[in-house]
């Protein structure tokens, strides 16, 4: 299973993520949305891995959750975090929030393209679990690879004016990676892949032997409207409103969505 390979990677290489605090721009910005609310939320943190999110989001939440389906990372993360009343970590799985159904949470926060970890069908479980946990008005946002970014696109490096050697060396590194995202891209059905809105792609580039789904950001906002979602904005990883109509080329989109009330 997609899941059960991606798990493993994500448990041989916990202390390579655990460096990292930084918050994207939208983590950022919710920051900011909740301003006067933060003191009284509930929040569920989905796939917090080695505790970069918990870093800031912990301490500010009224009660606070952070759940992985690796325990080596929830291991780093529980002893990077220091403890107080209303912030736990536990071992567990997206797919399956059950034990949460009776408190639900004022936010969720899906962050890092965990989302894209598991299956298509599984993938849909994870978003019915949300919605089922979430607080009327309660907000959800994560992100996710984007099947607008393919083909994608090649990370070989052009030489630099005027400096020679360090331009040779740069090419030199980028030629693996160049090759095997050419090979990707020669194997994929691009227009079948985008009628059906969605795919998975081996995330060999850099030897990492995961495997993610990329989804279209009209599949995606369709599946979400499905579940019951209002679909309150999309952005690329910058930070910038995009038209899902017409997302652009960056490959990972953040989408924050809201149950209603």
């Amino acid at each position: 299973m997609i899941a059960d390979a991606n798990r493993a990677v994500w448990e041989r290489d916990a202390e390579r993520y655990a460096p990292s605090l930084a918050l994207a721009p939208q983590e950022q910005a919710l920051l900011g949305r909740l301003r006067e609310r933060w003191s009284a939320l509930s929040m569920l943190d989905l796939g917090v891995g080695a505790g970069r999110t918990a870093y800031t989001f912990a301490p500010l939440a009224a009660t606070y959750v952070g759940i992985d389906y690796s325990e080596p990372m929830v291991d780093i993360a529980r002893a990077r975090i220091a403890p107080r009343d209303g912030v736990r970590f536990e071992h567990g799985d997206a797919r399956d929030l059950e034990r949460f159904r009776s408190s639900p949470f004022d936010l969720v926060l899906f962050s890092y393209n965990g989302i894209d970890s598991v299956s298509h069908d599984d993938r849909l479980v994870i978003l019915g679990q949300v919605f089922d946990v979430l607080a009327a008005g309660g907000l959800f946002l994560f992100s996710s690879h984007s099947l607008d970014a393919l083909p994608l696109a090649s990370p070989l490096q052009r030489p630099r004016r005027g400096r020679p050697l360090s331009s040779a060396y740069r090419l030199a590194r980028s030629l693996p990676a160049a090759f095997k995202i050419r090979r990707l891209n020669a194997g994929l059905d691009l227009a079948a892949v985008r009628r059906r809105g969605w795919v998975g792609i081996p995330d060999d580039v850099y030897d990492v032997g995961m495997e993610n789904l990329y989804v279209s950001a009209a599949t995606q906002i369709a599946e979400l409207e499905q579940l019951g979602f209002e679909v309150c904005e999309v952005t690329d990883r910058r930070g910038r409103a995009v038209d899902p109509r017409r997302p652009g080329r960056d490959e990972w989109l953040h989408y924050l969505c809201r149950k209603p009330c």
